[in-house]
């Protein structure tokens, strides 16, 4: 085997060996799922947002037309795929319930929890790094906090109520990134600075130990067949689009490589979270998002393998 493709997959490998210690926690008891609560909320509102911050700060190449186009055909190819998941739910009769879980597990992907673990991991760039907080923070994240509210509350045929969304403003991770972009003209205190790096490299290792928390297998069945259409569309046919789209309209290099990575993340664990609490098919999605993380141990290493 090619020496390149064997470091990528150890270095895809390394990052999910801290997912194993989470989950082998979990078997042995030293932690449970609730846990979860607690890791979360530090990495939400203390070490990802200094994450992000350094993401862009950190990163001192001009900004070019590229920028604005990393979220926008991002978000396009994700609203292409939940379309297509759409049109299929439809098509093979599923439930209305499960018709809103496979578009949300489809589009959606963890691309910063399980995304920027990995982008480090495989690329060791700042380019890569900006690239992918801009993809995770507003071609993905935003809109899952607002529009996949409106498709799991619709799905469920409750009317949606914008007061939902509001909270998405108060989450110190989207603020990081406008401050960073004006901060970045200045030097900050070496202090400081050294502060954010700190609590910055603690985000890796608290959210893969609580995704391995997290992810269990026992709300697969019953659900065989839209388990493996999300899967198709979220670990295959959402990064192949992005590729060429990207491509298409002159993003290339690293930023290319690392929208596609971002691109063919597995199911965002905020996608179930979601559809648990505003719609119907809570243990689907939340069978897809295991089973799509553990498909990704082999799909990653492939894909990254392709792209180099």
């Amino acid at each position: 085997m090619d020496q390149g493709i064997i470091g990528i997959a150890g270095t895809v490998l390394s990052v999910f060996v801290l997912l194993l210690i989470g989950y082998g926690m979990k078997k042995i008891r030293l932690l449970q799922p609730s846990n979860c609560d607690v890791l979360n909320t530090v990495v939400i509102y203390i070490t990802l947002p200094a994450f992000i911050f350094n993401a862009i700060y950190e990163y001192r190449e001009p900004i070019t037309l590229d920028v604005a186009r990393i979220p926008l055909i991002g978000f396009a190819m994700i609203a292409l795929v939940g379309l297509i998941a759409y049109i299929l739910g439809r098509i093979l009769r599923f439930e209305y319930g499960i018709i809103a879980g496979l578009i949300l597990a489809s589009s959606f992907g963890n691309t910063g929890f399980l995304g920027f673990p990995v982008v480090e991991a495989a690329f060791k760039s700042k380019e890569a790094l900006f690239t992918a907080v801009l993809y995770d923070e507003l071609a993905m994240a935003l809109p899952l906090y607002t529009i996949g509210m409106v498709v799991a509350a619709g799905f469920m045929g409750e009317k949606f109520q914008l007061s939902r969304v509001g909270w998405v403003l108060k989450l110190p991770q989207m603020w990081a990134i406008p401050l960073a972009f004006l901060l970045r003209p200045f030097a900050l205190p070496e202090p400081i600075l050294a502060v954010l790096k700190y609590l910055a490299n603690g985000t890796i290792p608290l959210v893969m130990i609580s995704l391995g928390l997290s992810i269990s297998a026992k709300s697969l069945k019953g659900y065989t067949l839209p388990v493996v259409i999300a899967c198709i569309l979220k670990l295959a046919l959402l990064p192949f689009l992005t590729y060429y789209a990207a491509k298409m309209i002159g993003i290339k290099g690293i930023m290319l490589q690392t929208l596609t990575v971002e691109a063919g993340m597995p199911t965002a664990m905020m996608a179930g979270v979601l559809v648990a609490k505003f719609g119907k098919s809570g243990k689907y999605v939340a069978g897809t998002i295991f089973i799509t993380t553990m498909m990704s141990l082999i799909t990653i290493p492939i894909m990254l393998a392709i792209l180099k």
